[in-house]
């Protein structure tokens, strides 16, 4: 069983619908895999950098996402925020296996 949130440094490992490890949560901001900033947390609502809403931090099978319902009206765009310092990024994660949505969900940053 792989560990979702490591407790020690408060990160939360972010996966794509495609099983395809994206990035990971940290202190409520949003990094790629890499460690550059794509946004930040607000409870489970995600926004990215330029305050565009991307969605909702979902927990399917212990794992989680971040998707959007495309079929919903999304919120209204929020202000910038200046951007954290960057992160030194965790060892990488291991691809997981790829999960079924509903058809009107997909990924919050589909093509990022």
């Amino acid at each position: 069983m792989q560990i979702l949130t490591n407790k020690m440094d408060n990160t939360i490992y972010i996966y794509k619908i495609n099983g395809f490890y994206f990035g990971f949560i940290r202190n409520g901001f949003l990094f790629s895999r890499d460690g550059i900033y794509m946004g930040w947390v607000e409870g489970k609502f995600v926004w990215d950098k330029t305050g565009k809403f991307r969605g909702i931090v979902t927990d399917i099978n212990n794992y989680k996402y971040i998707l959007i319902n495309r079929l919903s009206m999304p919120p209204i765009p929020r202000m910038a925020k200046v951007p954290p310092i960057p992160e030194i990024p965790p060892m990488p994660q291991a691809n997981i296996v790829p999960i079924n949505v509903s058809p009107e969900y997909s990924d919050g940053f589909n093509g990022n």
